[in-house]
């Protein structure tokens, strides 16, 4: 077992200010972006031998500080996949799973001329356009019905891979904020690649994408921070010293699937560290509200006694358009900072940055807290950013409305129609936790015309137009 940290112990629960035992991790150092030749890696498989995913693996778990690695096949045979290798994958995925290593099997799904690479996990079966290529059909190039697709699937997500300007519709760039987006995605790479190099010496260096990660955040996004390798030859794990460190209960495809949905990870070009961000002893990747000021906690350890250059803490505003600044440091050689926020009310993100004495760089995922006065009353919640996809709908077709809750809450939801009649009910005071959540509205037996989506979260109402065709 990787040795860990103790998170603090009480902790706020999400919106309600309870004392709750935080839980304790371990870190676990992997890297979710890399093929085999069942797409288009083992590009060396003449003289490595390795062309099958269960080589892969295994080839993997024995490289250094690597507990962990995901296979995001291609999913378009221009890339090299056809649907039988596709479920081949996932059952040498299980075969080479063991105590001490984890095979994740999942796609880098769409085609860089049209719009970008996703990597996708959490669903088993393959997306895709080419007639008999896929479990299920998604459009070319159609970002918001992929995206549409993951939020269906209970744990399922996506995080960029190597994004460039305008990718996935300019999703980090001019295009407003997709609250479908921000339910199905997780994660933008601090670094990726190099994708072809041959090197097994650790010693490469890979393309960054902080400055996306920091777009992402100022829209309002909830995305933490990923590392990737994107591998093409036999080299995993090896290529290079950075990691994708996931804080985790313990080592298994569960609870790494389900610390990577809860955004508690964090990119590292150092492949051992172990870095702590906390508020009121809960992790990052959190999502938090209540009235006392937020109180974090930056920590730093290294195996291997890798010296601190500094330490920093950044605080931004979600949806401003505006970047993160830094609020507190800690000069060279120090292992933990502490910083208590003393703005009144009002919602922020915070990450750290730790750069270490060789220029190493490790970028946490976020926490997100909302401060509340004190006197705050119901009525005082703020409406929702809704989505409702497709709009107009087709009669009969399906139609799912997406949103995201910054704290746990009490959420009813109906469709209506253009005399306020409730045709459908979609939730009834249902208790829901913080972070991504959809519904799924039948159209089944509405005549065509304009109907209502109103959606209930703590005695704030929010309401979206649906046509139906």
């Amino acid at each position: 077992m990787r040795s860990f940290f103790t998170l603090l112990a009480g902790g706020l629960l999400a919106c309600s200010g309870a004392r709750a035992q935080a839980p304790a991790y371990n870190f676990y150092y992997g890297n979710l972006h890399a093929h085999s030749a069942y797409s288009d890696g083992n590009q060396d498989a003449a003289t490595s031998g390795s062309n099958t995913p269960l080589q892969d693996y295994q080839f993997a778990s024995a490289s250094l500080h690597f507990d962990f690695l995901g296979l995001s096949e291609h999913n378009h045979a221009q890339a090299g996949m056809n649907l039988p290798n596709y479920a081949l994958g996932r059952t040498q995925a299980t075969q080479a799973t063991t105590a001490t290593f984890v095979a994740l099997h999942g796609t880098e799904w769409g085609v860089i001329s049209g719009g970008g690479h996703m990597l996708v996990y959490g669903v088993n079966k393959l997306y895709g356009w080419e007639t008999g290529n896929y479990d299920e059909f998604v459009a070319k190039n159609d970002y918001q019905s992929l995206m549409r697709k993951i939020n269906q699937v209970p744990g399922a997500f996506a995080l960029f891979a190597h994004p460039q300007s305008g990718d996935y519709g300019n999703l980090a760039g001019s295009a407003a904020f997709s609250p479908r987006a921000d339910s199905a995605l997780v994660g933008v790479p601090l670094r990726s690649g190099p994708a072809t190099s041959s090197s097994t010496l650790y010693n490469a260096v890979g393309t960054s994408y902080e400055s996306t990660y920091r777009t992402m955040l100022a829209k309002g996004y909830h995305v933490g921070m990923s590392l990737d390798h994107d591998n093409h030859n036999t080299t995993f794990g090896r290529t290079t010293h950075g990691r994708l460190v996931v804080l985790a209960p313990s080592l298994s495809e569960a609870n790494l699937l389900t610390a990577l949905r809860a955004r508690r990870f964090y990119g590292s070009d150092d492949w051992n560290a172990q870095v702590t961000l906390t508020l009121a002893g809960q992790p990052m990747g959190t999502i938090a509200r209540g009235p006392a000021a937020a109180a974090l906690a930056v920590g730093y350890a290294d195996a291997d006694n890798e010296a601190v250059a500094s330490i920093t803490l950044l605080r931004g505003v979600p949806g401003s358009g505006t970047l993160a600044v830094s609020v507190a440091s800690a000069a060279a050689g120090a292992t933990a900072l502490s910083y208590t926020d003393p703005t009144p009310t009002g919602t922020a993100y915070y990450y750290a940055v730790i750069v270490q004495a060789d220029g190493d760089r490790i970028v946490t995922s976020p926490i997100w807290y909302t401060r509340t006065a004190a006197t705050a009353t119901l009525a005082a919640q703020a409406a929702l950013p809704v989505d409702v996809f497709p709009n107009p709908a087709a009669t009969g077709g399906p139609v799912t409305v997406s949103y995201y809750l910054e704290a746990a809450a009490t959420v009813s939801a109906d469709v209506r129609d253009e005399l306020g009649r409730p045709v459908r009910v979609l939730a009834d005071a249902q208790a829901q936790g913080a972070g991504p959540h959809t519904l799924d509205v039948s159209t089944a037996g509405l005549a065509a015309g304009l109907y209502t989506v109103r959606l209930m979260h703590d005695g704030a109402a929010t309401y979206r137009k649906l046509v139906v065709e």
